[in-house]
């Protein structure tokens, strides 16, 4: 669905990715520029960073913070969209301070040049964790299942409030500017290809073992980096309400058992409809209704032994 509120193609236009040395950063800039974007990284230097950028295809290197109003204000001139992914991500990147000036302070910024200067749209990150749930440090879980945009926030933690205030920030400047945005929830993603898929199984096992009421919350979802990049080009130029974010993951979890036993073992007291097969616990249909989005890689296609067992979490991926 496009719009008066959307990019009418990416081919052709400027984009500015903040955050573009990033994971998602760097495969959004490679995607934009395959789909013949003009495309502008904005991010914090570092080491090679520019280099990097033109070898995704990057046009044009800025060196700045999302929190300095009047270089993101230059940055953001002249531009047709903007694709915001800077910020802290996680609670072991800074203090608490720290990751809520960053990205609160930051996507506030961003979106308020973005609005004065009239981008055509722009795409923020939101996260799985603006529902508070995942990251609370208590013993909380969604009040259903499948859960979706919609779940009432619990929040208990500096991350996942940056993320609710982003969203409300998304809210704010759309009803008093007319700003074109879509936010994205994106869950847990990685390259999940590297080493034919043992690293991200190694990685789900061991979030299994150290927090497994956090991987219930996030109902086992994931997202390959490209199907994250993905996404975002699809968000550029289409047309969606500026909040919430719009929950974007692979549609089966990676765990070997079915999605309904997984619920019955992790969360019995939680009221649940009937999960098909491995689907994930979670609503996806804005993704496909507003973004046209399915994501296309998935664990299992790299082997099935790749899957989490609940009964044998101690075993290495082979």
């Amino acid at each position: 669905m496009s719009g008066a509120s959307a990019l009418d193609r990416v081919a052709g236009s400027r984009v500015l990715v903040t955050g573009g040395d990033g994971l998602i950063g760097a495969a959004v800039v490679r995607a934009l520029a395959e789909e013949g974007a003009e495309v502008t990284v904005y991010d914090l230097g570092g080491d090679d960073a520019a280099a990097r950028a033109a070898e995704a295809g990057a046009r044009a290197h800025l060196t700045g913070s999302v929190t300095d109003a009047e270089a993101v204000g230059r940055a953001v001139a002249d531009q047709d969209a903007v694709v915001h992914l800077a910020g802290r991500a996680g609670l072991d990147q800074g203090t608490a301070e720290e990751i809520y000036r960053v990205n609160a302070l930051g996507t506030f910024l961003v979106l308020q040049a973005a609005a004065l200067a009239g981008v055509g749209k722009l795409v923020y990150a939101s996260s799985i964790n603006a529902s508070g749930l995942p990251l609370n440090p208590h013993a909380v879980l969604p009040s259903r299942y499948p859960w979706g945009e919609d779940e009432p926030a619990v929040i208990a933690d500096a991350y996942s409030l940056s993320k609710e205030a982003n969203e409300a920030a998304a809210r704010a400047l759309a009803r008093r500017h007319g700003l074109p945005l879509t936010g994205l929830r994106y869950p847990l993603v990685r390259d999940i290809t590297v080493d034919d898929g043992a690293v991200f199984a190694r990685h789900v096992r061991r979030a299994l073992r150290e927090d497994p009421r956090r991987q219930a919350c996030e109902g086992w979802t994931y997202l390959d980096v490209r199907d994250a990049a993905a996404a975002t080009v699809a968000a550029l130029t289409h047309e969606t309400p500026a909040a919430p974010g719009i929950l974007v993951a692979a549609p089966r979890t990676y765990l070997r058992q079915d999605t309904d036993e997984a619920l019955q073992r992790s969360a019995p007291e939680v009221p649940r409809e009937q999960v098909p097969g491995r689907d994930v616990p979670v609503d996806l249909h804005r993704a496909v209704s507003l973004l046209g989005f399915k994501a296309t890689l998935a664990l299992e296609d790299l082997g099935e032994h790749l899957l989490a067992d609940l009964d044998d979490l101690e075993e290495p991926a082979s």
